[in-house]
């Protein structure tokens, strides 16, 4: 299913300089999934891919001997060192001795660059990195890991050094993690995952169908910092099928509108804008586009002025800080959240009534650190209430709720 050789990224054209890569046998247009030397491509034709007879390492040498890529292997010789390319995809270097027994000493799956392959399992060491361009194999921009803050199940983007996109970060329940379908998470879980309850905690492990079942998968992460899942598709020679991607759009974007900047993806003229009773943190960068910097408050909270709350309805927001299990009405939640300076916005659920009169506890959600990945959505989320110095509102409050598609109540 997979081929191994010295490819040029443009077809006919190696002044990008070659690359050893994997890509898919006899797919057409080419399909790289893996390469070697992306940091350092060969500038002619006299590459050569061997196991390093002195250390044993698996290289790549140009005519001159000059090392192009290694596996950087402790220096080791031995006599039944192999490398093979599995029907996986998996390039992988070992040691076989007479009984048949074999020690794998290094795997491509282990060392993956920006593709994705079933058999591979995205752990806590495992990363994608992309692309420098659509024609540049070199180290690009982005990098697609699981969340070390999060765990298991949970995944985010990085550009550089800044996070650009997370899963599970916008749902807007706070509860429930669904940015990700199941089919792509069962992939990079290896076919086994553990599924986090409404606490963060687990309650149950899924093992999923064969690995079979998704031979003809793979993910990739973009030269663009899109992640996406494509599969193979036979029906009228379709070719490969994008069936999900992300982040879907700029409000999808961690914290496009930075720290309590609100985002709205169907406003193309202003798809970003403080909530009311802040203001830019940066007001040209805030003009020319760059809304990462956030806004501020424009009078500090919790002084000997008095504070009040601006209800955001059809809200998402990242996930609360403090759950407070003894709220038992709206205002005990609002109190609380008011009593105490270090909160910013609490949210308060009440489950409707079931079929035989009882009702499930009501939830009292709060936030001290900023609010951060805000949109604004149109069904199938919780009103979100925002502490403000209540002077601050003023005529913001008409302008923010003409702006939204959502109501405001103070």
């Amino acid at each position: 299913r997979f081929e191994l050789g010295f490819f040029a990224p443009l077809p006919g054209n190696s002044s990008h300089g070659r690359y050893i890569g994997i890509w898919y046998h006899m797919y057409a247009p080419r399909i790289v999934v893996w390469v070697a030397n992306r940091s350092k491509p060969l500038t002619d034709r006299s590459g050569i891919f061997t196991i390093n007879a002195e250390d044993g390492n698996l290289k790549v040498l140009d005519g001159n001997g000059h090392t192009y890529f290694s596996t950087n292997l402790t220096s080791s010789q031995s006599s039944g060192r192999t490398v093979k390319l599995l029907d996986s995809g998996n390039l992988v270097l070992s040691d076989d001795d007479l009984s048949g027994s074999s020690t794998v000493l290094w795997q491509s799956f282990n060392n993956p660059t920006d593709t994705f392959l079933p058999g591979m399992k995205m752990d806590e060491k495992l990363k994608l990195t992309s692309w420098r361009s659509r024609e540049d194999p070199g180290i690009g921009n982005f990098k697609f890991q699981q969340d070390q803050e999060e765990g298991e199940g949970h995944y985010l983007i990085w550009k550089r050094s800044k996070p650009y996109w997370k899963s599970g970060e916008s749902t807007g329940d706070f509860i429930s993690y669904t940015d990700i379908p199941n089919v792509v998470t069962f992939l990079l879980s290896n076919f086994s995952i553990n599924i986090p309850n409404r606490n963060g905690s687990i309650y149950s492990n899924i093992s999923t169908p064969s690995i079979s079942d998704y031979e003809n998968t793979r993910l990739l992460l973009n030269s663009s910092g899109e992640i996406q899942y494509f599969r193979w598709d036979d029906h009228n020679n379709k070719g490969w099928s994008l069936k999900w991607s992300a982040p879907r759009d700029q409000c999808s974007v961690y914290n496009f509108c930075g720290n309590f900047g609100s985002c709205n993806s169907k406003n193309r003229l202003a798809m970003c804008k403080c909530l009311p009773g802040f203001r830019p943190s940066s007001p040209d960068n805030w003009n020319y586009g760059d809304f990462s910097g956030g806004c501020t408050r424009k009078t500090p909270i919790c002084t000997d002025q008095t504070d009040t709350f601006f209800n955001l309805t059809m809200m998402k927001v990242r996930n609360p800080d403090i759950q407070f299990d003894d709220a038992e009405s709206e205002l005990d939640c609002k109190m609380e959240c008011l009593n105490n300076c270090q909160y910013n916005a609490y949210s308060y659920f009440q489950p409707q009534s079931t079929l035989r009169g009882s009702s499930s506890k009501a939830e009292c959600w709060l936030w001290t650190a900023d609010l951060r990945n805000l949109q604004e959505y149109s069904q199938g989320v919780h009103d979100l209430y925002v502490r403000i110095f209540a002077s601050d509102i003023g005529i913001y409050v008409f302008f923010f709720h003409c702006m939204i598609c959502g109501g405001l109540d103070v």
